[in-house]
């Protein structure tokens, strides 16, 4: 069973970690059932392109946009070829130094 959650997915909070998200559609306004099926067809697209985690951790952000935590880095640079890999799949990812939640307005961070 996956998990939802507003903070994040790793209780211990690394200093100076970046997040690597896939950004879904928004959740505003829907219910679990709704929400559940946004991640569930996440996951079958991510399937469909040979991408299969041992376990999907769900956040939202201040949007509520349906986010899926890819990748974990202590460095940004060691995330780019795992970022350019996703996008290149047609997914919307970027990079944040903290989760939803959590955030200072600097911690956003796009990639390009």
């Amino acid at each position: 069973m996956r998990r939802e959650s507003q903070v994040g997915f790793n209780e211990s909070k690394a200093a100076g970690m970046h997040y690597v998200l896939i950004q879904g559609p928004s959740y505003r306004g829907l219910g679990f059932e709704a929400r559940e099926e946004i991640r569930e067809n996440l996951r079958r697209t991510l399937e469909s392109r040979g991408i299969r985690f041992t376990q999907y951790d769900w956040v939202w952000d201040e949007e509520d946009r349906c986010l899926l935590v890819a990748g974990q880095y202590e460095r940004l640079e060691d995330g780019r070829y795992w970022m350019r890999a996703l996008e290149s799949m047609g997914f919307t990812v970027f990079a944040r130094t903290d989760l939803p939640g959590e955030e200072k307005p600097e911690t956003l961070r796009t990639y390009s």
